[in-house]
């Protein structure tokens, strides 16, 4: 699902941190991704976070136990998930370019 969203391991590890406060090494999320790690509920609930998707319903498609209580969202988190699905198609340059044009917005 992260590679359908053009995130790969780095990418995906530096996002859940700054959407979930969660720090994983890039190598982690292979693991996550390959089966050889095992996913908790806790880290099923910031991916779902960082998907976009709500957590029962990520629970329901990877057959593993929902968390008993979802942590807090960050704000943000559900816009740069709809960001991140947005610009799925875009090519590396387009978006290097869009943020290039985001710093320098907050730079005026």
């Amino acid at each position: 699902m992260l590679g359908n969203r053009n995130l790969n391991w780095t990418a995906s590890a530096k996002t859940l941190y700054h959407l979930t406060g969660r720090l994983l090494a890039a190598a982690t999320i292979g693991a996550i991704g390959h089966g050889h790690k095992e996913v908790t509920p806790g880290l099923l609930a910031d991916f779902a976070i960082l998907l976009g998707i709500p957590a029962y319903d990520l629970a329901a498609l990877t057959g593993i136990d929902p968390p008993d209580q979802t942590p807090p969202q960050n704000p943000a988190a559900a816009d740069v998930a709809e960001l991140i699905w947005d610009i799925r198609s875009l090519t590396a340059t387009q978006v290097q370019h869009i943020s290039d044009k985001a710093e320098a917005l907050q730079q005026d």
